[in-house]
């Protein structure tokens, strides 16, 4: 069943104050080689590199702070060393397009030359912005619902991408799923490997973890019209819903989908779908998860921008009126009381 959007009063039972949590899917091409290629995309993952310190100096500015879930492939310097970083165990995929590791002999040799693969000075740039955390997104952008995935691939895709970081003196806590796929085997393997929190789907079943196979034109329509029109509902959440055994699930309220010039006639409704549900979670003591891809801010960046402070500005409003707090993924989970069975 939907979540109904709650009545307008503020629900004084909540025990604790309402949230912004803001997750963001940094992946560069790792998360797109098998859906399009580098010269169609080319512009997006360029403007990355505008858009990481312009996010970051926006954060700043405004106190937000925000998850950053990368792919572990970015943490490397250099191909030699990326190389030398993959897992022994890897998916036997029956796509072989969905394979990251059939795309690895086009990877240059370091990030000055190939800036679609290699990010380690924009993760250096993050881990010096405070509130700023930086999460997994799996070393090989790990799609864990896919043909050919096993749990036993993914423990060791994890267990890569930990120690990827770790190499970085990067503690890894929280992970966010490529492209929302997830069930309770993987799930088991986090919290086996430390890990606190993770980024759940929405309550709809527009929103259910599927296979790409499954993505049907028709549910992509229905998930883009949702972005300007409550056709899901209301996907605020009470903070005390995240609590579960070691692993805290922080669902998704929002994809902040990114400025479409043919449809810049809507911008008030996807302004407007946003900014009533903000209010709302704010009311209700609620917690509201906002994400999105620094690459779907690549092009079109001032409209981008722009867009987003409006938001910004809606959460100052609310943090005056209600106390809302501006959190991160871990922050979150490590306000939560401990789980009983």
């Amino acid at each position: 069943m939907t979540r109904r959007p709650p009545s307008p009063s503020a629900d004084p039972t909540r025990s604790s104050p309402p949230a912004l949590v803001i997750s963001l899917d940094f992946e560069l091409f790792w998360g797109r080689f098998d859906t399009t290629t580098i010269e169609a995309y080319r512009a997006n993952l360029l403007g990355v590199r505008q858009v990481v310190p312009r996010l970051l100096a926006l954060f700043e500015q405004r106190g937000i702070h925000a998850t950053w879930a990368t792919v572990g492939f970015l943490f490397f310097g250099n191909k030699r060393d990326l190389l030398a970083g993959t897992p022994n165990l890897r998916p036997e995929y029956i796509h072989p397009r969905n394979s990251p590791y059939e795309h690895l002999a086009t990877v240059g040799d370091e990030e000055e030359s190939d800036p679609f693969h290699f990010g380690l000075s924009l993760i250096e740039l993050i881990r010096r912005h405070r509130g700023q955390e930086i999460a997994t997104h799996t070393i090989a952008h790990h799609c864990c619902l896919e043909p050919g995935h096993t749990p036993a691939t993914f423990a060791a895709d994890l267990e890569a991408a930990c120690r990827a970081a770790g190499r970085r003196g990067i503690p890894v806590k929280s992970i966010v799923f490529p492209r929302n796929q997830y069930s309770e085997p993987y799930l088991k393997i986090c919290r086996q490997h430390g890990l606190r929190s993770f980024r759940g789907n929405e309550d709809s079943w527009i929103y259910r973890a599927r296979p790409t196979a499954e993505q049907r034109p028709l549910l992509r329509l229905v998930r883009l019209l949702d972005s300007y029109l409550p056709l899901s509902g209301y996907h605020g959440f009470p903070a005390a819903n995240c609590v579960q055994p070691d692993l805290a699930d922080i669902p998704s309220s929002r994809f902040l989908r990114p400025y479409l010039p043919r449809l810049r006639a809507l911008e008030s409704l996807r302004f407007r779908r946003i900014a009533r549900e903000m209010r709302a979670a704010a009311r209700r003591g609620d917690v509201f998860h906002l994400w999105w891809h620094p690459h779907n801010f690549g092009t079109h960046q001032d409209e981008n921008f722009r867009f987003l402070e409006r938001i910004l500005d809606t959460y100052s409003e609310l943090s005056s009126q209600y106390g809302m707090q501006r959190l991160n993924m871990m922050e979150l989970a490590s306000q939560l009381p401990p789980h009983s069975a």
